[in-house]
């Protein structure tokens, strides 16, 4: 088993996650699933081979917590640092660096981790 010895450390959980590209880049948006997610970044897997210079508008989307309860989306400004396939889950997995989360995203998305990290039976 590896150990993860990054900070912040890496949850794996597989959320809804939207990708939207700035108006000047004239790419629709991407819609995907989290592969890991940290305080400073994710990995996504997505059908989408990704490349882009730019920053892009990450629109991530935590599971509710019970039914009826509001659906959060954590805003986030990030940098795509790597796109490569995966052969073995045949798609392609994209890196993304948060540079800065909008309102109290921040916090929301910490709080979430925690969470997840601190549930019983989750694998470390």
């Amino acid at each position: 088993m590896a150990i993860e010895n990054r900070e912040p450390r890496r949850c794996v959980v597989h959320w809804r996650i939207a990708i939207v590209f700035d108006e000047a880049e004239k790419r629709p948006s991407i819609h995907a699933h989290t592969h890991d997610l940290s305080l400073s970044g994710a990995s996504v897997h997505t059908d989408h081979n990704v490349a882009t210079n730019t920053l892009v508008t990450v629109l991530l989307s935590p599971p509710v917590a019970y039914e009826g309860e509001r659906q959060k989306v954590i805003e986030i400004r990030a940098k795509l640092v790597y796109s490569v396939y995966s052969g073995s889950n045949f798609c392609f997995r994209i890196g993304l660096n948060f540079i800065k989360f909008k309102n109290d995203g921040l916090q929301i998305l910490k709080d979430m981790l925690d969470s997840q990290l601190d549930s019983p039976g989750y694998a470390r």
